[in-house]
């Protein structure tokens, strides 16, 4: 049996754009990324459609991939648990492709990270970490990039202030 979210289309693989999006669409997209939460009836006031018309787009949406998921932001100041963000500009070993798939993974293992990119420039990969304190980066240091057979140097840029976030 097919979860909810599986028949809503949250799950599958992005099966590509097809069709492109309509100037209705796009403005229902940007509604949506400000405030998930609105109601059809919301959005078919702002949009100008009815409030099934606006139904039928979303589903149309998740079905062809464009809307992916929908997430809730807390508040660090309620809880706090990892409120000190640490980007981490790592230089790889080598370029390989193996190397860069064995960073991943390491990453991708670790609840720390938040967000990788693989980027030009000085770096290799940017990663964005979010831990309760130093010491706790200092481990995560200690674990995954110390002695660590893909990383040839790093340097770690810790976030005075948060200036703009849409996460």
């Amino acid at each position: 049996m097919q979860s909810r979210l599986a028949r809503a289309g949250f799950l599958r693989d992005n099966p590509g754009m097809g069709e492109l999006l309509d100037d209705r669409d796009r403005r229902i997209l940007e509604f949506l990324q400000a405030d998930a939460w609105l109601t059809y009836a919301d959005l078919a006031k702002q949009v100008h459609l009815s409030a099934s018309a606006i139904q039928r787009r979303v589903e149309r949406l998740i079905q062809r991939g464009v809307i992916l998921g929908a997430r809730i932001r807390l508040s660090a100041d309620v809880l706090p648990a990892r409120p000190l963000t640490i980007l981490l500009l790592a230089e790889l070993r080598d370029d390989s492709a193996a190397t860069l798939r064995r960073f991943t993974k390491v990453l991708a293992g670790s609840a720390d990270v938040v967000e990788a990119h693989y980027v030009t420039g000085e770096a290799d990969v940017v990663v964005k970490l979010r831990v309760r304190d130093m010491k706790e980066y200092d481990r995560f240091v200690e674990r995954h990039i110390n002695g660590s057979p893909t990383v040839r140097r790093f340097k770690t840029l810790a976030s005075l202030r948060t200036l703009k976030s849409t996460e």
